[in-house]
């Protein structure tokens, strides 16, 4: 009976790399996913910026009057993914007087809606 001892305790040490070696792997693909949808979001973040600044957003004045905001980087607030018609986007807050959020595709790199935030 010693050896079948011994075997049993060989089988469970090689259970227990088997099972670290698996989540070392897990652990690996998930950083390595998390590296790349980082990089991708930089990329989109960097597309978003690209594509809005010098852009003209038209609201009206009190009098019906059309006036334009022209989008600076520094009034680009914030940039937050979500989804939109069942799709990745990015929320793109801009302006902090006269704020707008402008849901942008996943690759920022068109405005698929634009929400005005105050009234006039």
């Amino acid at each position: 009976m010693p050896g079948f001892r011994r075997q049993k305790v060989h089988r469970m040490t090689q259970k227990g790399i088997y099972s670290a070696g698996v989540l070392l792997i897990v652990v690996a693909m998930l950083s390595v996913s998390g590296c790349a949808s980082a990089a991708a979001s930089e990329d989109a973040k960097d597309a978003i910026n690209k594509t809005l600044v010098g852009h003209n957003l038209t609201y009206y004045s009190i009098a019906g009057k059309p006036m334009n905001y022209t989008i600076t980087s520094e009034d680009i607030v914030s940039i937050e993914p979500v989804t939109y018609k069942d799709a990745n986007a990015w929320k793109v807050r801009v302006g902090k007087s006269l704020p707008w959020d402008l849901t942008m595709s996943s690759d920022g790199t068109e405005i698929l809606y634009v929400d005005q935030l105050f009234r006039t």
